[in-house]
């Protein structure tokens, strides 16, 4: 297994140290099965007692022969709103480990909180002033509950808003990744969760693009959209349910093999 514990050309010493460093809604990925693509060509070969070519690692992700994907494993450190955290651990087949906020005190520049893009824009100074005012008066009281020992953390936490940082180790296979991932990508999905999942994805495309390079949107894979009520910027063919400029993309590359 491969670790890197480096972000932005920065080397952190510990997962700790960089979990802090992460500005908040990202994901950094640590941990990962090296050569992942060819990994997984050689347990689709050893099925078939063929050769290991990587032409079996798409066969078998298109196919859903899941097993062969399942033996890589790759594992993130993220630091995202508990309320994003919340809708991430709704994932099966994953392992987490999330900060306790009842054995950690938060202090010491670890109370991060986050801000909608909506209270940054001109004219919301007034909302986005409340919006702070809220955080910090929350996070002064737990402050006044644990220092006066008024209680423990484990109850003034109760008092902290769904917008401040959470941070936690998330681990799975290639195929709970994969398929979290196209739920997660589709613009139906909530703004925050989306964008860290295509981060997600590219750190994932990069290490093993066999394993990874076809996720995208739903509409835009071959599966085509599941959704009843769909987002509605985006024109799907009636059929497939596809995109209509993914599915000229497939027509356009089916002409071209037809032409050699």
């Amino acid at each position: 297994m491969a670790i890197d514990f480096t972000y932005q050309g920065v080397e952190y010493k510990t997962l700790v140290e960089l979990a802090k460093a992460l500005p908040l809604n990202s994901a950094k990925l640590v941990q990962w099965t090296e050569d992942a693509d060819r990994f997984a060509a050689e347990a689709g070969s050893l099925c078939y007692e063929s050769e290991p070519r990587l032409g079996i690692v798409n066969h078998c992700r298109d196919s859903g022969h899941n097993t062969v994907l399942e033996h890589n494993i790759f594992s993130f450190v993220k630091k995202v709103p508990i309320f994003v955290a919340r809708q991430d651990m709704r994932a099966r087949h994953a392992t987490f480990d999330e900060r306790s906020l009842r054995y950690v005190r938060l202090n010491n520049g670890g109370f991060e909180y986050y801000i909608p893009p909506e209270l940054k824009k001109p004219g919301r100074e007034q909302e986005l002033d409340q919006w702070i005012y809220h955080h910090e008066k929350a996070f002064e009281l737990y402050g006044h509950y644990t220092d006066e020992e008024i209680m423990e953390n484990e109850r003034a936490r109760a008092i902290l808003p769904l917008g401040i940082a959470t941070m936690y180790t998330d681990s799975r296979n290639a195929v709970g990744w994969r398929h979290h991932a196209i739920k997660r990508l589709c613009l139906r999905a909530q703004d925050e969760i989306r964008l860290l999942y295509r981060s997600i994805t590219d750190q994932l495309v990069e290490k093993a693009p066999r394993l990874f390079g076809d996720l995208d949107m739903p509409c835009y894979m071959k599966q085509g959209c599941g959704e009843v009520k769909t987002c509605g910027l985006i024109e799907l063919d009636p059929k497939t349910r596809r995109a209509v400029a993914y599915e000229k993309k497939l027509q356009r590359e089916h002409t071209k093999v037809e032409l050699k």
